[in-house]
């Protein structure tokens, strides 16, 4: 049981080391391409952090293990717009722009919304809801990266500095963190299984509670990296870009080629309408305050986080 801990240490690390060099190079992307950290955040890295859960989504759909497909999902995305949103809050106050905020949060409001309404009709999300998942999600991308309110802003500021490393460099940076971030993720995700098992726990708290978090660690090390490293644009639009890649892509693609999800009534009981909720309280506290997550609201956000766990613990 040592080994496990020290390989999941290992690959926390991996995660941190993976997301550090995401960041550097998004930024740095985001200078040359003349487009905004948000819009990086909401695409590049959020489906590079996302990875985790998409493989995750892909091999439990292969071998049939719809609970932990699904519950991975909604547990990775609830750990970030809560815990993790609300984590990076406490380090440093999280500003975020009125524009951004109304169109990608709707947005994220709706991809759960959507997911769920799927999950709820014929208790089974099936191939073709998967590919419709997909499309609403290659739809979005290619508006939020059309509609960059920042293009200008940033691409005048970017012929004023200096251009760094060649872009293929950088690319070459996101490519190499995420390659350790799926590898970290990874180990991370077997030896957190292997813990929970030998303890007696059920397919579905694993799925939710361990292997959810697990695929919401890269998410919350490049939120907390990029937080740290004056990079907020990056944060808050890789927390709000998962929790629209996860449940419109990741579960999507997992869908198509795993052949389909059988819902667990439990979580469409439970865990999607606090997912739902919790978003909401999530989005109204960024909106409040001067468009401002400070610390006061990120503890908040860790306490409803908190409130999931001890009942998915002690009451359910």
């Amino acid at each position: 049981m040592a080994l496990h801990f020290l390989l999941l240490s290992l690959g926390l690390i991996g995660l941190w080391i993976g997301s550090d060099r995401i960041v550097e190079a998004g930024k740095s992307i985001a200078l040359r391409l003349g487009v905004s950290q948000l819009v990086v955040g909401l695409t590049i890295v959020s489906l590079g952090t996302s990875l985790p859960e998409i493989m995750v989504s892909i091999f439990s759909g292969v071998r049939g293990a719809d609970d932990i497909a699904v519950g991975s999902m909604i547990g990775s995305c609830l750990a970030q717009i809560t815990l993790i949103l609300g984590i990076s809050g406490i380090i440093h106050n999280i500003k975020v722009r009125p524009k951004a905020l109304h169109v990608d949060g709707n947005m994220l409001l709706a991809s759960i919304m959507l997911f769920a309404f799927f999950l709820w009709t014929g208790m089974r999300l099936t191939p073709l809801e998967g590919l419709i998942l997909i499309s609403i999600y290659i739809g979005y991308l290619w508006y939020t990266t059309t509609h960059d309110e920042m293009k200008k802003e940033v691409h005048e500021r970017a012929t004023h500095q200096h251009k760094g490393l060649p872009l293929w460099v950088r690319f070459l940076e996101i490519s190499f963190g995420i390659g350790i971030l799926i590898y970290s993720a990874d180990l991370v995700l077997d030896h957190a299984t292997f813990i929970a098992r030998a303890n007696g726990l059920s397919e579905a708290f694993i799925g939710v509670m361990i292997v959810g978090t697990a695929t919401g660690l890269p998410e919350l090390s490049t939120a907390v990296v990029g937080v740290l490293k004056k990079a907020p644009g990056i944060s808050i639009g890789t927390l709000i870009g998962s929790n629209i890649t996860d449940p419109l892509f990741s579960l999507g693609i997992g869908a198509v080629i795993g052949g389909g999800f059988v819902t667990n009534p439990d979580l469409l009981a439970y865990d999607v309408p606090f997912w739902l909720i919790s978003s909401t309280i999530a989005l109204l506290l960024l909106h409040s305050n001067r468009l401002t997550l400070n610390k006061f609201e990120g503890a908040s956000l860790i306490l409803v986080y908190v409130i999931f766990v001890m009942t998915k613990l002690f009451v359910l």
